[in-house]
C-alpha cells in the first residue's frame, strides 16, 4: 500500500462538477478507463484506512470502461453520466459481485438478481467500480456493523466517528474522493444521515420515483433508493439523467418562499452545534427574503410506533419466520434487536399501522398547499466516536437518536435533501465536524427539494469535502 501523499492521484471531480467531467470524456481531453483508473488508485491506498468498500473487483469494472470508451468511439452517448464512475450499496444487488447486505448470513437470494435501478445506472454508461460496506441489513442509522467493519468517517483521522446509516460507505466513498457518487437506500434516513455526517448531500427520493428491486427489501412499505453526491448540482444531475428529465427547471428563487421551520420534536436533544446551525441558516433565509414560520408537527412522534411495527414484520417476512428465528442471533446485536420487535406485532396491529401511514401521508401533505418547504437540522447530533455508541456505551443511547429527524419523513410519504451546513459555525477550526439541514418537500416534489438545495447552494458554496491526505 502506498503511503506517500504524492502517490495520491487527485480527485477526477477536483474543482469541476460531474456534468464538467462528463464533457471532458466527450471531448476526448480523458478516457473512461483513465477516469476508473484513477478512482481505483485511490481506493487502492485509502480504501484500507477508511473501510467504505466491502467489495471491489477492479478487473471487472476497467473492463466496463473499456467498453464504454469503445462504444463512445463508435458514435454511441448514452448521456451526461456516460463514463461516470458509482459505487452501488451492498444491499443492492450487482451481477458478477456478491452481495452480503452487511450480515454473515446468507442472504443473497433474499436480496434477488440484478434490478432495474442497476441495470438503469449501466444504461446512461455508469461504471460500478464497488459495493460500499452497509450496517447489516440497512437496519441501523449509526453505520456501525459488529461483523462487517465500521467505514471511518473521513472528518476525524484520530477518532473512529461514526460514518452514519444504513449506507454508511457509499457516503465515506463519496465525500473520500473514492467515488464520483454512490447509491444509497433509505428507509428510516439512510441516505441523509450518512450524507449529514460526512458533509455531503443525499436525496431520499419519493417511494416509487426509483425501483426496488434486487434490493434487499427491510421494508416495501417505506425503502427509498437514492443519490449520494458531492454537492447539490450533481445530485441534480444524477436525479435527472437517471429519470430522464431533460428540460431544465428554472431556478427556484427564495426570496418569496415560506419555509416551516420544524419545532419540537424535531429539535429536542440537539447538540448545541446543531442547533447554532440551524438558527444561522433560517436567519440566511430570510435575509434571503423567505418567510419562516414555526411549525409543530407532534404526528412525527407517532414514529416510535409505526416504524417497528411495519419494518420489524417486513424483515420478519423477507426471511421468513422459520428462517428468521434461526439466524436472528448470528445477527448484529443492534440489528437482532430490532428486528426481533416485529415478534411481538399482531397482524392486526400491522395492518394497523399501514393504514396509519396512508392516513399520515394525507394530514401531512396538506402543510405544503401552505409551505414551499418544511426543514429542520437532519440530524441532531454530529459525529459520535464509535467506541461510545455500541451497547454498553455511554452514548448508546444518544447514538439511537440520529434518524430522530428522518424516521418521520419516510413514515409520512415525503421526499427529502440533506445539505451541509456545518461552515456556517461562528467557531469555525479544524475540529468542526458536518452538519445537515433537512429540506422537506411533498410526496413526488423531489425536483422542487433539489432546486431549493440548490438555491441555497448556490448562495453558501459548494460543501467543503475533508481532508483525506492526513490519512497517507
Amino acid at each position: 500500500m502506498k503511503n506517500s501523499n504524492k502517490n495520491l492521484p487527485s480527485d477526477p471531480l477536483t474543482g469541476i462538477s460531474i456534468n464538467e467531467l462528463g464533457k471532458k470524456f466527450r471531448d476526448g481531453l480523458v478516457s473512461c478507463k483513465e477516469i476508473t483508473s484513477i478512482y481505483y488508485e485511490r481506493i487502492r491506498i485509502l480504501n484500507p484506512h477508511l473501510h467504505a468498500y466491502i467489495y471491489i473487483d477492479e478487473n471487472q469494472g476497467l473492463t466496463w470502461a473499456d467498453g464504454i470508451d469503445k462504444l463512445f468511439s463508435c458514435g454511441v452517448d448514452l448521456g451526461p453520466l456516460m463514463g461516470i464512475p458509482v459505487a452501488i450499496k451492498d444491499i443492492c444487488s450487482v451481477n458478477k459481485m456478491p452481495t452480503t447486505n452487511g450480515s454473515q448470513i446468507e442472504s443473497e437470494d433474499i436480496t434477488g438478481p440484478e434490478g432495474n435501478l442497476v441495470k438503469r445506472l449501466k444504461s446512461i454508461g455508469c461504471v460500478i467500480l464497488g459495493k460500499t460496506h452497509t450496517v447489516e441489513f440497512a437496519l441501523g442509522a449509526t453505520g456501525l456493523n459488529k461483523y462487517k467493519g465500521t467505514p471511518k468517517n473521513p472528518w476525524d483521522k484520530i477518532i473512529h466517528r461514526m460514518p452514519g446509516g444504513s449506507s454508511s460507505g457509499s457516503a465515506v466513498a463519496v465525500a473520500s474522493g473514492l467515488a464520483a457518487f454512490a447509491i444509497g437506500t433509505d428507509t428510516g434516513g439512510s441516505v441523509r444521515i450518512p450524507a449529514s455526517l460526512n458533509g455531503i448531500v443525499g436525496l431520499k427520493t419519493t417511494k416509487n420515483r426509483w425501483p426496488t428491486d434486487g434490493i434487499f427489501p427491510l421494508s416495501p412499505t417505506l425503502d427509498t433508493p437514492g443519490p449520494i453526491a458531492r454537492n447539490v448540482k450533481d445530485t441534480k444531475l444524477i436525479f435527472n439523467t437517471y429519470n430522464g428529465i431533460t428540460i431544465d427547471q428554472k431556478p427556484i428563487k427564495l426570496d418569496g418562499m415560506t419555509f416551516g421551520k420544524l419545532k419540537e420534536p424535531f429539535t429536542s436533544n440537539l447538540d448545541p452545534e446543531v442547533a447554532e446551525a440551524y438558527e444561522i441558516i433560517c436567519d440566511k433565509l430570510e435575509n434571503l427574503g423567505a418567510t419562516i414560520e414555526d411549525v409543530i408537527i407532534s404526528e412525527a412522534n407517532e414514529k416510535a410506533t409505526l416504524f417497528p411495527a411495519i419494518v420489524g414484520s417486513e424483515i420478519i417476512s423477507a426471511f421468513g419466520i422459520d428462517r428468521f428465528n434461526k439466524n436472528v442471533e448470528k445477527m448484529d446485536p443492534v440489528t437482532g434487536n430490532r428486528a426481533k420487535l416485529g415478534l411481538k406485532v399482531s397482524s392486526f396491529e400491522y395492518i394497523k399501522a399501514k393504514n396509519r401511514v396512508s392516513e399520515l401521508e394525507n394530514i401531512i401533505g396538506k402543510y405544503f398547499t401552505k409551505y414551499d418547504a418544511l426543514i429542520s437540522p437532519t440530524t441532531v447530533m454530529q459525529a459520535l466516536e464509535v467506541d461510545k455508541s455500541t451497547i454498553g456505551g455511554e452514548l448508546h443511547e444518544r447514538s439511537l437518536l440520529a434518524s430522530a429527524n428522518t424516521q418521520p419523513v419516510n413514515i409520512f410519504g415525503l421526499c427529502g435533501i440533506s445539505f451541509p451546513i456545518h461552515n456556517l459555525l461562528n467557531n469555525k477550526n479544524s475540529k468542526t465536524l458536518p452538519i445537515g439541514l433537512q429540506i422537506i418537500c411533498g410526496k413526488n416534489e423531489d425536483e422542487k427539494a433539489v432546486e431549493i438545495a440548490l438555491a441555497l447552494e448556490n448562495y453558501l458554496g459548494e460543501p467543503q469535502l475533508p481532508d483525506v491526505s492526513k490519512f497517507l
